[in-house]
């Protein structure tokens, strides 16, 4: 309803800006602006977002871990999603040695990651959370097994990678808001305690604290000790599934008859 409420006062006030105007340059910017919101508005799709509680029940592996390799897998997979139609969608191969053990790792250890990577033309609305992973960074990762042995990838994968594995640098942009004031998550309790959580992993110049590590084995005690469900697994291979009314939804290729929807369910 408020995002209703928003797209109608930005269209007031562009449709205003329109008949105030005799420029051609300031109408195109009008009726550009107005797709663009439309194109928001229409397409929006839910976020998965589970609390540090929930993700560390739900993995088989818990850790901070430094990335020393990423390279492209050539594997790729279908999406489905109006906005993504002209995106191809292909896992990276990340290596990650674990810094910190948390749950179902050793020190020293390195974990073979698949992460999702996106490339293609045009702009992409509400495009799943990626988390674009660089040699040297670090990361807290929740992870559960593929059906490649050996290998893991996010528990919310393939549409937000990102709700699982959380860069742990303190100036990323996308932690501006915690960054430049705490409190400004304080009506999202499970926003809140994430990020106290990636802040507890990592001072102000970059550096793994290892006493943020012990707190979360602390805080989280029964959960690291609660094994994932025995099929709890991610798949990496997904494809359109189409109802007879006409929506699609994703659903693992290797699915022989109509399974659950995962991911956004959309008319095209």
């Amino acid at each position: 309803w408020l995002q209703s409420a928003r797209l109608v006062a930005a269209v007031a006030e562009l449709g205003s800006l329109g008949q105030e105007t005799e420029s051609l340059a300031m109408k195109a910017n009008f009726v550009a602006l107005l797709l663009l919101l439309v194109a928001s508005h229409c397409f929006g799709r839910a976020v998965t977002v589970v609390s540090i509680e929930g993700l560390m029940e739900q993995s088989a592996l818990a850790f901070v871990g430094k990335v020393t390799s990423t390279k492209p897998s050539g594997m790729t997979t279908e999406l489905t999603y109006p906005t993504w139609k002209d995106v191809v969608f292909e896992w990276l191969i990340v290596e990650v040695e674990v810094i910190e053990p948390i749950k179902g790792t050793k020190v020293g250890q390195t974990v073979r990651t698949y992460m999702l990577s996106t490339r293609g033309d045009g702009p992409m609305f509400n495009p799943p959370g990626t988390v674009d992973p660089k040699v040297g960074q670090h990361h807290l990762l929740f992870l559960l097994p593929t059906k490649i042995e050996g290998t893991f990838a996010a528990i919310t994968a393939p549409f937000d990678d990102n709700q699982s594995i959380f860069l742990l640098d303190r100036s990323f942009r996308k932690y501006g808001n915690y960054r430049d004031d705490p409190k400004h998550f304080d009506k999202f309790p499970d926003y809140r305690a994430k990020y106290e959580a990636i802040w507890s992993l990592v001072d102000d110049k970059g550096r793994i604290t290892p006493d943020g590590a012990k707190g979360l084995r602390e805080r989280c005690k029964a959960q690291i000790a609660t094994p994932p469900k025995k099929d709890a697994i991610v798949h990496l291979q997904w494809k359109k599934q189409t109802s007879k009314d006409g929506w699609q939804s994703n659903v693992p290729a290797d699915s022989k008859a109509p399974a659950k929807a995962q991911g956004p369910v959309t008319k095209p």
